[in-house]
């Protein structure tokens, strides 16, 4: 396994995978999978599918990914990105209840060996049309000032949205496709994965982006990727 680009500030993370295999589990991010040689399985609670060449798993979808016969790079994409908005719009992944299979267009999306960025981006512009609902924004805007705070809580969010608690936990799931609490767990990795470039500590790091401690941080992170920070901050 090697790590193509951690650019979790920027949105993404991109890894390579051979001859590996996880439990069902689900996460924040949107993932796609491109299989370089041979194939992949993935299971779902729906049902198995076997001999895959490439798909999209929506942001919080429970599955299991085996490529123990081939070799894959996986995108791992913020669905509130502009890439990941992309996807999240293009697919109608917020509503998506199981995975999207040999998607038609994703070889152009993967050049020379590999996801282009540069590629997905433009394409994520020059389609990019935002329907969200102003409170909802106006919700993650609250959260992308104060989320390094280990504190911030849903009432907070409620009152400068002018929502109740229940209606803006309900209308951000519907309309992002993913929870306010993973959110603001993505918010606070990325401080902390920025922190660590600085050379600081993972204790330090964990501490400085509102995790209550080292052990908080790894978990949070072992269940966004499936790898811990130390190893992937070290490669």
């Amino acid at each position: 396994m090697s790590i193509g680009s951690f650019n979790i500030e920027q949105g993404y993370t991109i890894f390579s995978r051979s001859n590996y295999q996880t439990k069902r589990h689900s996460h924040y991010a949107i993932e796609i999978v491109y299989c370089l040689n041979g194939s992949f399985d993935l299971i779902t609670a729906h049902t198995s599918h076997t001999g895959l060449q490439s798909a999209v798993i929506p942001p919080n979808l429970a599955h299991g990914f085996s490529c123990i016969n081939g070799s894959c790079d996986l995108l791992f994409l913020d669905p509130l990105s502009a890439i990941g908005s992309y996807f999240m719009q293009q697919y109608h992944l917020a509503s998506a209840k199981n995975v999207l299979l040999n998607v038609a267009g994703l070889d152009q999306l993967h050049q020379a060996g590999k996801f282009d960025i540069s590629i997905l981006s433009a394409l994520a512009e020059g389609k990019r049309i935002d329907h969200t609902d102003p409170r909802v924004l106006n919700c993650i805007k609250t959260i992308d000032t104060l989320f390094s705070d280990e504190k911030i809580s849903i009432s907070q969010l409620s009152e400068t949205s002018f929502l109740s608690k229940d209606r803006l936990a309900h209308l951000f799931k519907a309309q992002m496709g993913i929870s306010i609490h993973q959110y603001i767990l993505w918010k606070k990795i990325s401080l902390a994965v920025l922190k660590s470039r600085t050379g600081h500590s993972l204790t330090t790091c964990a501490h400085f982006a509102g995790f209550a401690d080292s052990a908080h941080f790894n978990k949070a992170f072992y269940k966004m990727f499936g790898l811990t920070p130390s190893f992937v901050l070290k490669s």
